[in-house]
């Protein structure tokens, strides 16, 4: 029996392991940042703990993009309570968008603060925005849902949606002021271009 269990052990140790590719990856904006203005700007991202620079070729992984964190900081003059952050990985037949990095309540989706709601993000306020493990495998779920590969080398990121405080009827998606519809339940009509309040000195 232990001759047996030696010559078991010897042959799972024999079996090579395939390591994941080491290769150059980057993460860039997804939409030109300067044809819009948002209410919330990425001021820093990092990765393992090191700044990165939108663009800058990092060495990594299959799995690169896991732990990426964003720092969001709200440059309107309005408390925010929603920021959503997404990805979107271009496809033969269009795009696939991955949208799991979130803050607040995302009231454009009928749901309603509480006392134990995250609170609001003020006026120069920043908060982090960070693709955990957990997150990380809800987004390879949506890329495998997609049909999409689930390695890449290029990660282009955007802000998808903002939600007001004092404006539980508006929020803010690509560039643009949309207003809840009446009647028809999760609709939004883009009725004014965004453009951010002129800081005075």
């Amino acid at each position: 029996m232990k001759v047996r269990l030696t010559l078991m052990l010897l042959l799972v140790a024999s079996v090579p392991i395939q390591a994941q590719e080491i290769r150059e990856r980057q993460i860039t904006p997804a939409d030109d940042l300067a044809s819009m203005q948002s209410p919330v700007e990425i001021v820093s991202i990092k990765l393992n703990g090191q700044e990165i620079v939108p663009g800058e070729k990092i060495e990594g992984n299959d799995n690169w993009l896991q732990g990426i964190a964003f720092t969001a900081k709200n440059v309107s003059d309005q408390p925010l309570i929603y920021v959503n952050l997404g990805f979107k990985f271009p496809l033969p037949n269009g795009f696939v968008v991955v949208c799991v990095l979130n803050y607040g309540t995302d009231v454009s989706r009928g749901a309603t603060r509480s006392a134990s709601s995250p609170p609001a993000i003020q006026p120069g306020q920043t908060i982090e925005l960070v693709l955990t493990k957990n997150r990380y495998q809800m987004f390879q779920h949506v890329l495998a849902q997609a049909n999409a590969p689930g390695s890449f080398d290029t990660a282009p990121y955007f802000i998808e949606t903002v939600a007001f405080e004092n404006q539980p009827d508006v929020i803010w998606q690509y560039g643009y002021l949309k207003r809840r519809h009446p009647s028809e339940l999760g609709r939004f009509d883009a009725f004014e271009k965004y453009v951010l309040p002129i800081k005075r000195n």
